[in-house]
């Protein structure tokens, strides 16, 4: 059983904290519906708790509210921790904030839209198959719910998802790592709970669009197995 180190890099909302515990236990709970119960260890990032050297087989990032580039102690910790895990050869997955912070730590950079927020169910191009993935997609959907972008990939990175809001919707580097802007783990549920508190920043407009989409089919079981295979590389 592989072993999985989910690196927690948010507090849910009070009012969901009774339905989905916690962005870790979500992704616990979207692979065990895939029928793949990982050994899970979780790690507070917000609290300065990191895995040290080998602890576990592959690890994962999670998404959060906060930004790469805000100034915050355990941000700057955890970018550290990512290189120096790079630098190891240990295997890192991220999701969202995850995705950006992997980037930007590995040479490339992240930080706010000028194309604002990008909510909901959007498609993206798959523009690259990394020879270990057993699956020949050429389009992707899944919940998206973000205003920071990865505007520039690490020079090794290759591009794995792209579409014309967000350019650089997934990437790989080698069979370390694997990052999606989306939200797998997301179901329509939660996010028609979690965007209502935003639509004042997001705007009427896009808000209304993003959750009219929130009825479409989407591919995050696919994505799943994807992230799942690449775990047990």
């Amino acid at each position: 059983m592989i072993r999985l180190g989910i690196l927690e890099t948010d507090t849910l909302y009070e009012d969901l904290l009774s339905d989905y515990q916690s962005y870790g236990q979500m992704f616990a709970a979207f692979f065990q519906r895939l029928g793949t119960t990982p050994d899970i260890r979780f790690y507070d990032a917000q609290n300065g708790e990191l895995p040290k050297a080998h602890d576990c087989d592959a690890y994962l990032i999670t998404g959060s509210k906060a930004g790469v580039y805000d100034s915050l102690p355990w941000i700057s910790e955890l970018s550290s921790w990512i290189q120096q895990a790079f630098e190891r050869k240990e295997k890192i997955a991220g999701i969202c904030f995850g995705h950006q912070i992997l980037a930007h730590s590995l040479g490339g950079f992240a930080g706010k839209s000028e194309k604002g927020w990008g909510i909901g169910v959007h498609t993206t191009e798959v523009i690259h198959h990394p020879a270990w993935l057993n699956d020949d997609a050429s389009h992707i959907r899944l919940i998206y719910s973000h205003q920071d972008q990865v505007e520039r990939l690490p020079t090794n990175a290759k591009k794995l998802f792209q579409s014309e809001f967000c350019d650089n919707a997934a990437f790989f580097i080698d069979q370390r790592i694997l990052a999606f802007q989306g939200h797998p783990e997301f179901t329509a549920e939660y996010l028609a709970r979690l965007l209502p508190r935003r639509k004042e920043n997001i705007g009427e407009s896009r808000y209304q669009q993003g959750m009219n989409t929130l009825n479409q089919p989407m591919d995050a079981d696919r994505v799943g197995r994807w992230l799942l295979e690449f775990m047990q590389l």
